[in-house]
């Protein structure tokens, strides 16, 4: 399984980079940005799912987006910013390809297509962003189960996932009798098998129609940026 901004970069450029490669595997709650401290490395999942948190004074956190096979980590570093308040962490474990922020960040100066494709990546996490407020503030709880189900399982490339409650309620900033109760009713409709943190999708179409528009406007708009020419 690739990384798809990864797989989308021209041979010409991914001979620079791949020397620096390092492939790892990521474990669960494994932090990749520490709040406050340099980020050193940047990560491209291929098979692990990562997740953007904001952190309150009180230690709340609360889910500021998710980053999978699409997507990079160490974006502050693309932004002349050696540092962000948000902690980034591993929620569900796989493989990824490690490389050094100063060069990646050397590679995206060049203005070459990663510059193109990371930039097109920001433009949609702050798309993700912008939505994820609105969402949680109109939709209910239901419709963003069943969103974050989506992205989760598009993050990882698989229909089944593991999401632990802990990570569904941080999710979706409920408490986890919401998460229970929000997976019975899917698990109830025939939408999902959920046991034990282990989500499948039985009916990824339904699911689909029963998320909120949210899922369907940033996969399109995901799709529209990054789609084969």
């Amino acid at each position: 399984m690739e990384n798809r901004l990864l797989a989308k970069l021209p041979e010409a450029e991914l001979a620079l980079l791949r020397p620096h490669f390092e492939r790892v595997s990521l474990y669960h709650g494994q932090h990749v940005i520490v709040p406050e401290e340099p980020i050193a490395d940047c990560y491209f999942p291929s098979g692990c799912l990562l997740s953007l948190v904001t952190q309150m004074e009180d230690g709340a956190t609360v889910e500021s987006g998710i980053i999978g096979r699409g997507g990079m980590s160490g974006v502050p570093v693309l932004l002349d910013a050696v540092t962000t308040p948000m902690p980034t962490f591993v929620q569900v474990p796989g493989d990824a390809i490690r490389v050094s922020s100063r060069v990646v960040k050397e590679a995206y100066e060049r203005r070459g297509e990663l510059h193109k494709l990371t930039n097109r990546y920001i433009h949609t996490v702050i798309v993700t962003g912008s939505h994820a407020a609105a969402c949680n503030a109109t939709h209910r709880l239901e419709e963003r189960f069943c969103k974050w189900l989506l992205m989760s399982a598009d993050g990882v490339g698989s229909d089944e996932v593991d999401l632990t409650h802990e990570f569904l309620a941080m999710m979706l900033g409920v408490r986890r009798a919401g998460v229970t109760e929000a997976a019975i009713k899917a698990q109830e409709a025939g939408l999902i098998a959920y046991s034990r943190g282990h989500v499948r999708i039985l009916d990824r179409p339904r699911l689909e129609q029963t998320a909120c528009e949210c899922y369907r406007r940033q996969r399109a708009e995901y799709e529209r940026l990054f789609a084969d020419q």
